[in-house]
């Protein structure tokens, strides 16, 4: 079955807090022709310097994964992503006006209705769709990723964290839109209460509010009633991963299995595979056709 590019049927405005700033930003997301990629936009800043999404632009850091041209950021990208990457939108110009993505609920669930609300325009070219060939493995500390050949994408997570309410948990994730909007896209982002101090009184954390992250107390969590499912915390590493796969530039086709893994090691891993042609390829795309029906809808299931 060919699967061809698409990108969103209109213009998206997203408002919200950034985290770090405090400063309410706008975020506008508009339709994009075919081949054109993701591409972050400062709109806020003089000339509006454009940062297309790729594994030489895209960086990993502590709690978060950024956008950079060697001079200006995009920070907290990650949630963003893995809606887009979940709902298959392959070409987005992305205007953002501050430094930062909106952490709204902590989870992509929010960009996911708002791309939803306004459905899809497929486009006259074929998917960029990656393949890995044989098993690679990037360790970091503790942590590791392993890629091995896989005719879809699915994703195996282990995460182990000193605390009741967590402990050892795992989730295995067969990729699909559907099943990222039932399974995945509504956990939200977690952190512990004395760290969350901490970078509040370092000025680090200007924004957010207790309905945007789980907190976890010492012996439990200080805000429960926010959560989903008592696994919600694997499940939002991969919400996390299928976020910053989406750097590659395209679709993936591999089994991914993620223990202890964190944005670092997510981008660490993405940089090294982007670059070992004998473990990653590039599946070669149907040519482009001359009539393509262009079409509107939205995804099922809708929230």
């Amino acid at each position: 079955m060919i699967k061809f590019q698409k990108t969103i049927a209109d213009k998206i405005e997203v408002l919200g807090e950034g985290v770090f700033t405090g400063e309410l930003i706008k975020v506008e997301m508009l339709p994009a022709e075919e081949n054109t990629g993701i591409v972050f936009v400062r709109g806020d800043l003089k000339n509006s310097p454009k940062i297309p999404l790729s594994p030489e632009t895209v960086v990993g850091l502590e709690g978060n994964t950024a956008v950079t041209d060697g001079t200006n950021f995009i920070y907290l990208i990650e949630h963003l992503l893995s809606a887009l990457h979940g709902l298959g939108v392959d070409n987005l110009i992305i205007k953002v006006y501050g430094c930062e993505i909106p952490i709204l609920d902590g989870s992509a669930k929010p960009w996911v209705k708002a791309i939803q609300k306004v459905g899809y325009k497929f486009l006259p070219s074929t998917k960029r769709i990656f393949r890995v060939k044989k098993e690679f493995e990037v360790k970091n500390g503790r942590g590791y990723i392993r890629f091995y050949p896989y005719e879809g994408l699915k994703v195996s997570t282990a995460i182990n964290f000193p605390h009741p309410c967590i402990g050892s948990q795992q989730l295995e994730f067969t990729f699909s839109p559907n099943n990222y909007i039932r399974e995945i896209c509504f956990a939200k982002t977690f952190a512990f209460k004395e760290e969350l101090l901490k970078r509040q009184q370092a000025g680090i954390i200007k924004g957010g509010d207790i309905n945007s992250v789980i907190v976890l107390e010492k012996d439990g969590i200080l805000n429960p009633e926010v959560m989903t499912t008592k696994d919600e915390f694997a499940r939002h590493k991969v919400l996390d991963l299928i976020g910053d796969l989406y750097s590659l530039g395209g679709t993936l086709l591999a089994h991914i299995e993620a223990c202890c893994s964190s944005h670092k090691l997510h981008i660490e891993a993405i940089k090294k595979i982007s670059q070992e042609r004998e473990v990653l390829e590039l599946v070669e795309p149907v040519p482009s056709v001359t009539l393509v029906l262009i079409s509107k809808f939205r995804s099922s299931p809708a929230f």
